[in-house]
């Protein structure tokens, strides 16, 4: 059970990673906002110059955007549920309950796609809409396009499930990529039946990720609950999932079976169908369709007691094992001999930056060496495990968070600057939704690039 004090929880973390202390230069160099404030407040109180307030403790928790650039899940673990306790007894803004619903309010604008573009460029219009919504009067709002993922994918008869086919997958789509940059899912889509796959897209809501950040258990668990009905249905049909967005990947992965194996009803099926962890001991599929024998999660990380105890751990392990990020999924296709290879040339100076929760699946880098092998490809990555956006989901959006979400991000900016790519390639859509603000350059996500590359040959 949490506990009842989230100012207690809260300073038990403070505590804890003070008396480390490695965090104190270990982070120090990095875009985390949490660990500065946190040895701020510390030393404040060593030397005598005031004790850590309830409301510094809570702000401290707020910081935390879980981009997973510290080294220890179980700190992380504290704060979600230092968080999750906090809203609890003190609840939520009406403007926070609205955005941490991404799918309902991308569906909603997205009915009327020319209806809210015109109403959001318009100046006026549009700042008495952000202000409402409590998003910051700077942050840009994507165009919502004309047509949704969602409707392209109920034309192409996607949302059947056909038993036919080797290999099938699920497709998880995401908020950002349904309902803001639909050309994303239908590209995944294209790559993916260019290669035979059967294409399944089922039911789904928000990965819950949002509304985990906001400390919301309530609206998470109902998202995760959804999305475990449907998705084990295909899994137990024979499909593996696949997802185009490494934070509903992370989520499906680890963030939501972590626990699972600790449950009484896993027994045997925990061995079967193994799990995704974290961390040092974390090991990748073997290849498309064969799932993972990863070992016992990490103890501490949003524990079967937390979030999602009241969902099926054997069904929350049975789809983090099938469950593969699609340039994982593609790689191990190319791997074993499987995958269609015939790219036609692409040139132009790219930049691939891989986003925070795409390094927290410890899967490496798949697209940058299925982008290598398209002809004539001029591709640098961005090195260096520190980077992060800034964009922390819709937290970027708030009013009193953009400033910050700005720093926070500054730092890749200037790398992205300093390498000057005519574009700008990464798998984060929320990701892009920052590119866009803060620098110039065209942005695409990886399987964007290798559809242009398969459809010139085609």
């Amino acid at each position: 059970m949490l506990s009842k004090d989230p100012e207690k929880m809260a300073r038990k973390f403070l505590d804890d990673c003070a008396d480390c202390d490695i965090c104190r230069y270990l982070m120090e160099d990095t875009s985390c906002l949490v660990f500065p404030e946190l040895y701020r407040l510390y030393d404040k109180e060593v030397d005598r110059r005031g004790k850590v307030t309830d409301e510094e403790l809570k702000h401290l928790i707020e910081l935390c955007n879980f981009c997973g650039l510290c080294p220890c899940p179980n700190i992380r673990s504290d704060i979600m549920k230092a968080k999750h306790a906090f809203v609890s007894r003190d609840g939520l803004k009406p403007s926070i309950r609205f955005l941490e619903d991404v799918e309902r309010v991308a569906r909603v604008c997205g009915a009327y796609p020319r209806l809210t573009n015109r109403l959001l460029q318009s100046k006026g219009s549009g700042e008495l809409v952000k202000k409402l919504a409590g998003i910051h009067p700077q942050r840009k709002v994507p165009e919502f396009p004309l047509e949704s993922f969602p409707v392209w994918a109920k034309q192409q008869g996607l949302d059947v499930m056909r038993a036919k086919g080797e290999k099938r997958v699920a497709f998880f789509a995401g908020c950002t990529g349904q309902y803001l940059f639909p050309q994303v899912p239908k590209a995944a889509v294209e790559v993916l039946r260019q290669n035979g796959i059967e294409v399944y897209y089922s039911e789904q809501k928000c990965c819950g990720m949002p509304s985990l950040l906001e400390g919301d258990g309530d609206l998470t668990f109902e998202f995760v609950k959804f999305n475990v009905g449907h998705l084990i249905a295909a899994v137990e049909a024979g499909y593996d999932i696949v997802c185009s967005c490494p934070t509903c990947g992370y989520m499906l992965k680890q963030v939501m079976a972590e626990g699972a194996a600790n449950a009484p009803d896993t027994g045997r099926h925990a061995d079967r169908l193994g799990t995704v962890s974290q961390g040092p001991q974390a090991t990748v599929h073997k290849g498309a369709g064969e799932p993972s024998t990863a070992k016992k999660p990490i103890e501490g990380l949003l524990k079967d007691e937390g979030y999602f105890a009241a969902i099926s751990a054997r069904h929350r392990i049975a789809i983090a094992a099938h469950t593969y990020d699609l340039g994982e999924y593609l790689l191990n296709l190319h791997r074993t001999g499987a995958l269609d290879t015939r790219f036609g040339p692409i040139n132009g100076r790219m930049a691939y930056y891989p986003p925070c929760h795409m390094r927290e699946q410890k899967i490496g880098q798949p697209y940058v060496e299925l982008l290598r092998l398209i002809p004539e490809i001029d591709l640098a990555t961005i090195e260096g495990s520190f980077y992060c956006c800034g964009i922390a989901g819709i937290m970027g959006f708030k009013r009193d968070f953009h400033a910050v979400s700005i720093e926070m991000g500054s730092r890749l900016m200037d790398k992205i600057r300093e390498m000057d790519p005519e574009r700008l390639v990464s798998d984060c859509l929320s990701c892009r939704i920052q590119f866009n603000q803060m620098v110039p350059y065209r942005v695409v996500h990886p399987i964007e690039i290798i559809w242009e590359s398969v459809s010139s040959e085609r």
